[in-house]
């Protein structure tokens, strides 16, 4: 009896010992930024949207691999200069309440005319999660406070700088080009792949979105409204500013599954004098300026911090 006790005893003890040998492998340190570390898990979850692509792409696998572990050096640097910023709002005492959130959301969706079903429509073509979009915004708020409490001092910008840009970037206030869009969501890709075989062939896209599409705006033909495509991901604005109206891209992979986005129309918006504009660019070349001393501040933070980088 004694001998089985024991056994078991011992049993226990290395499934223990391998069980924390296996949490080891599966997670670990690979960055500690003053007193505190971010994991293996952490640069995980940022790179995951990003390494999906490159394991979709062309390259080969070795190429890949490159690019994997370019992506991974880079993330892990944002995810320590995030970290600093976040270490620096504590002591500058800057906090982001739900409500503040709430509020940055819901003047988002006043300015593009947009109601909570429309900016989940949107962010499902981008690939998100409306949780994910909530957790973006807040570090985006917390780190326009941190920038305006620690380099707004730093940052002038005359008169001069104004008329400058606006006689440089003309362009850019003759008028935003706006993308109606439908867009079809599936689990299957290939099920996706021989839907889009269909499209322009005696049946319209809006009743096609309404037949196949699984995403809530399926029975509105998949409309999910008018946007300025800049605030897309890369790889929705390069699969869309060659379109024209009328068409379609190829099946892109997005977080809930694989979707197919329409041109409905293309609209032209806005077209801004100097005093129209002064404001905007007022706005613009402040945000500039302030990353760039922003950027210098984080350096300078990094002189006096403790940091490891593992990985």
């Amino acid at each position: 009896m004694i001998k089985k006790t024991l056994l078991c005893i011992l049993l226990t003890l290395a499934i223990g010992i391998c069980a924390i040998a296996s949490a080891e492998v599966v997670d670990r340190i690979v960055a500690v930024v003053n007193d505190e570390i971010i994991t293996l898990n952490d640069l995980n979850k940022a790179t995951l949207p990003y390494k999906r692509n490159i394991s979709a792409s062309a390259n080969s696998g070795e190429k890949k691999q490159e690019l994997i572990k370019t992506l991974e050096k880079d993330v892990l640097r944002q995810l320590i200069d995030r970290s600093l910023s976040s270490q620096e709002a504590v002591k500058y005492n800057i906090k982001v309440s739900k409500e503040d959130v709430d509020s940055a959301i819901n003047n988002f969706m006043a300015s593009n005319k947009m109601d909570p079903e429309g900016l989940e429509a949107a962010l499902a073509a981008d690939g998100l999660l409306l949780k994910d979009y909530r957790k973006k915004m807040k570090g985006e708020i917390l780190q326009s406070r941190l920038i305006s409490r620690a380099v707004r001092s730093q940052v002038i910008i005359t008169d001069s700088d104004i008329k400058t840009y606006y006689q440089s970037h003309g362009d850019a206030f003759t008028g935003i080009k706006k993308y109606h869009l439908r867009n079809i969501l599936m689990d299957d890709e290939a099920d996706l792949a021989a839907v889009e075989q269909r499209i322009g062939k005696s049946i319209s896209f809006d009743q096609l979105a309404r037949e196949n599409s699984i995403a809530n705006n399926a029975a509105d033909g998949g409309d999910l409204g008018v946007f300025d495509i800049n605030n897309f991901s890369e790889e929705i604005k390069t699969s869309l500013q060659t379109l024209e109206k009328g068409d379609h891209t190829p099946v892109l992979f997005v977080g809930q599954g694989y979707q197919i986005l329409f041109v409905e129309d293309i609209l032209m918006e806005g077209n801004k004098t100097f005093d129209q504009a002064r404001d905007q660019i007022e706005n613009i070349l402040y945000k500039e300026q302030a990353e760039k001393r922003f950027k210098e501040w984080i350096e300078s933070l990094k002189e006096n911090a403790h940091i490891k980088n593992m990985l």
